[in-house]
């Protein structure tokens, strides 16, 4: 079950960072609209749109390694990294309702999503690590 969990988000990560790669404007009205913001209705930078084509390659990349190390008991200390990676971003965004003094749905639920998805990571990385020491001990 863990393992299926992580490949939804997996999936989602790839799907979100390749979107967010073509179509940044796109992802912004959106995120937009999902917090309950106003339009943007400036204009970004090309500075701008390459930081958010940055962040795209990395939620994309972070997609691709989780879906190749869940099956694999050769990458599954790749997952430990990541597990912290994803505590970091969710830690990073949860500071934030802290920091605005304010709370935001939008923020607590991915910041929940992001600590969820790390600790299911540290679980299923745990199992894979005990599964190779057993294979190895044969």
């Amino acid at each position: 079950m863990i393992r299926n969990l992580l490949a939804v988000i997996a999936v989602i990560n790839i799907g979100g960072g390749v979107w967010m790669l073509v179509d940044p404007q796109g992802v912004i009205s959106w995120v937009l609209e999902v917090q309950g913001s106003g339009a943007y209705e400036g204009e970004l930078s090309l500075a701008s749109l390459g930081e958010l084509r940055a962040v795209s390659g990395l939620i994309t990349m972070l997609g691709v390694v989780i879906l190749r190390a869940l099956w694999s008991l050769e990458f599954a200390a790749w997952l430990q990294p990541l597990a912290w990676c994803f505590l970091g971003i969710s830690l990073a965004r949860l500071s934030s309702l802290l920091l605005e003094g304010g709370f935001s749905p939008y923020t607590f639920g991915m910041g929940l999503i992001e600590a969820t998805t790390a600790w299911l990571l540290g679980i299923h990385s745990q199992r894979q690590l005990l599964a190779l020491e057993e294979e190895d001990d044969e």
